[in-house]
Formats: C-alpha cells, sequence, structure tokens
C-alpha cells in the first residue's frame, strides 16, 4: 500500500533560508476499541519504540485511560512523561492488528500520534522514498 507524504508550511530558518514547507511520512489509519471506531493521523516514526496517541484520542474511543499500563516515556527533547498502555485494534491500508498503544496528555499534537517499533516496525516492512513524496508499507507475513 502506498501513502504519499503530507505538507507542511514552516518558518524559513538561518539554516534554511527560503525554506516556506516541509514533508512528513503521515498516515491516515483507524483505531477502533469495542464498538467504536475512529480516523486518525499518524507519524511514522523510526525514532519511536511504541505507539503514542493523544490520551483524548483514548477518551473518544471510550477508553479509561489511567486504568492503562504505566510506562514511562521520553523523546530527543528529553522529558520524563507517562502513557498508559490498552489494547486496540488499528487499520492500516484496511489490514487491522490488535496491539498495544499508549495514550499520553504529554503528546503535543493531539490531531497525529504516532506508530513506532513495538506495533508497527515489528510487523510491516516500510519503504521512505522523501525524493519522491512516498511512503510504502507492506504487512510482514509470519
Amino acid at each position: 500500500m502506498k501513502f504519499w507524504y503530507k505538507e507542511f508550511q514552516v518558518s524559513a530558518t538561518e539554516a534554511f533560508p527560503g525554506r516556506t514547507n516541509i514533508y512528513r511520512p503521515i498516515i491516515p489509519i483507524g483505531i477502533e476499541y469495542r464498538d467504536k471506531k475512529i480516523g486518525y493521523e499518524v507519524l511514522l516514526d523510526s525514532g519511536a519504540d511504541w505507539n503514542l496517541f493523544h490520551s483524548v484520542i483514548g477518551e473518544i474511543l471510550g477508553i479509561d485511560v489511567p486504568k492503562g499500563k504505566k510506562q514511562p516515556f521520553g523523546g530527543i527533547g528529553g522529558g520524563n512523561y507517562l502513557a498508559y498502555f490498552h489494547e486496540v485494534t488499528i487499520f492500516i491500508g484496511g489490514w487491522p492488528m490488535k496491539v498495544a498503544c499508549g495514550f499520553s496528555d504529554s503528546i503535543p499534537n493531539q490531531s497525529i500520534g504516532v506508530l513506532g517499533h513495538l506495533g508497527f516496525f515489528d510487523r510491516f516492512t516500510v519503504k521512505f522514498e522523501t525524493h519522491k513524496r512516498e511512503i510504502e508499507v507492506k504487512q510482514v507475513i509470519k
């Protein structure tokens, strides 16, 4: 399945004068918990260990977020945050998978989640072709 990078407007910087846009590997997915299903956009982040979504997404799905399994996490900027993991079904290109996903108020953008190594990259082959602004995702058949 192929997806296209998503374009974002950015301010030009001293390091990149004249640059006003950037493309990021963001794809649409579905998330289902019990009888509720929503669409959501996620960044394919090869530097992330886990799938992380904003806790508002969990609440919309009817998840009692703080009752999940607690897991601290950080990022490139440091920080010591908490996520609460619950098993949900995610749909990528129509493929459903039950995976553990962390929900946290510490994710800065409610509208974009993150797919990481455990629960995504360990189940898919992903080919990034930034020069074409194209991402190819293939499910690994075991």
